[in-house]
């Protein structure tokens, strides 16, 4: 099968997973009902005790806890279903991977090492040394200890093998990202089969960074604010926001301000927030936040993007915050939607929320959320914002994949995971931006270990960044 025609199958397994994980088995009728409606999390912060003792989950119990929802949830706040409901055919899927594909394919060709490229197709007819781009969609390990893969072009697919006694093995390879191969392909007695000697992936261009002399201009990068938390660290926002209003030369240079993302707590984001919530309204939190945010100098142009914690759909691309939420904010405010490139001062700021570094994290060896730089890294040489398709980061097809890196940003942003962490790649700066939240028990059994109240400033015409510390 397809990797296009895997991706519903996918997208059943990661809710099934989801609500295995608090023992509760859902039946065919209940899964394909949260499937239409893409409920998935909002139905398992909201389960009954009924459902937690039988361990099933039917589909009369889910119309019964969406009319139990709609009919205790607060006025101030709308849901718009109409906005939350996906129902993606199977050419969705294949012009959504289509698109990935040929993107990344474009950028891999630009490489000398892939000069002579062929399709798939062609390279099972001829054999001998070739080069190919695909996609991957199966991998394993044979019983000899061989890594097996198989991948495709828009037309066909074929079985590569990485040979354990070579150095191509040890490369992390993961389902659903574009590769180049470099090999030879051999005839026996079923379908022909590529022996890999070499991967080429699109990965950042070494390239000289372009550095204007002048005074600074700064963009500042923080993220999760999360407004409306017990946990949200209030003081710590003032201190930010007494600072910027101080004068300072730095504070002067700081023309451009950016929240990544979970700028609100939200609510019946995972099981008992309630309990985590100084605010239960999210339309009194993101008043609240506007509070702060109307002290900011509005000579600073502030941006706003939405994470999985804000009032928007959770399924990436994530629009923007609505129009109505919009007018809580002063002029200086723009709501951008998730991801986005920002061009400020000639420099392209790629700016992603961050949902998919769970992923990685889990699908690279011996990464962690204290390496999440690495992380970082890695969806750069991948130059996509979420390579798998089918894990804890939840995707709309769509005609165009918004998570290929098409430019090459001389900023990259992200957030999601609490953790700060600064570095460089290949002339890219890049930071996982900190959050202004103390760590929730809900966190720590997610082993989120929160870095708090850190402003990174980014200087736009030099390489120069500063690290603010605003902890009390």
């Amino acid at each position: 099968m397809s990797r296009w025609r895997l991706a519903e199958v996918y997208r059943k397994e990661r809710i099934i997973e989801f609500f295995n994980r608090s023992g509760i088995l859902v039946t065919p009728e209940a899964l394909e009902l949260i499937l239409e409606k893409n409920l998935g999390q909002m139905i398992n912060s909201m389960i009954t005790g009924e459902v937690m003792n039988s361990g099933y989950l039917t589909e009369s119990q889910v119309l019964s806890i969406l009319r139990d929802s709609s009919e205790t949830r607060s006025p101030t706040v709308e849901i718009d279903f109409s906005s939350l409901k996906v129902n993606s055919s199977v050419d969705d899927f294949r012009r959504y991977f289509s698109d990935r594909y040929e993107r990344i394919k474009r950028m891999i060709l630009l490489s000398s090492r892939m000069r002579g490229t062929l399709s798939i197709g062609k390279v099972k007819r001829m054999g001998g040394k070739v080069r190919i781009v695909g996609m991957v969609s199966e991998s394993s390990v044979t019983s000899n200890g061989h890594r097996r893969l198989v991948v495709e072009d828009l037309e066909d697919s074929i079985q590569v093998i990485l040979m354990k006694n070579k150095p191509v093995s040890s490369e992390i390879i993961l389902l659903d990202e574009v590769v180049g191969l470099v090999g030879s392909v051999s005839f026996g007695k079923g379908d022909p089969v590529m022996f890999a000697d070499e991967i080429v992936r699109p990965d950042i261009p070494n390239r000289v960074a372009q550095l204007e002399g002048g005074d600074p201009v700064f963009v500042g990068s923080i993220s999760d604010i999360h407004v409306g938390s017990k946990t949200f660290r209030k003081d710590d926002f003032r201190r930010l926001i007494s600072w910027l209003k101080g004068g300072s030369e730095e504070a002067k240079a700081l023309k451009y301000l950016i929240l990544s993302g979970d700028v609100v707590d939200g609510i019946g984001v995972y099981p008992s927030q309630e309990d985590d919530l100084e605010i239960l309204n999210p339309a009194e939190q993101y008043a609240k936040l506007s509070e702060y945010v109307s002290q900011i100098p509005e000579e600073i142009k502030v941006f706003i993007m939405p994470g999985n914690h804000d009032s928007v759909r959770l399924a990436e691309p994530q629009p923007s915050l609505s129009p109505a939420l919009s007018r809580e904010f002063p002029g200086n405010v723009t709501l951008i939607p998730n991801p986005y490139t920002l061009k400020l001062e000639k420099r392209n700021v790629l700016v992603y929320h961050g949902m998919s570094l769970n992923d990685m994290v889990e699908l690279i060896p011996g990464m962690n959320y204290s390496t999440i730089g690495e992380a970082i890294k890695e969806l750069l040489i991948r130059r996509h914002l979420a390579p798998k398709y089918g894990g804890k980061t939840p995707l709309i097809p769509s005609p165009r994949d918004y998570h290929v890196i098409e430019d090459v940003p001389d900023i990259f942003i992200t957030g999601h995971v609490h953790s700060h962490a600064l570095g460089e790649y290949k002339s890219v700066r890049y930071v996982n931006s900190s959050t202004w939240q103390s760590q929730t028990e809900y966190q720590r059994m997610m082993n989120f270990s929160p870095d708090p109240s850190i402003m990174t400033l980014f200087d736009l015409r030099s390489r120069n960044v500063i690290k603010k510390d605003f902890k009390s």
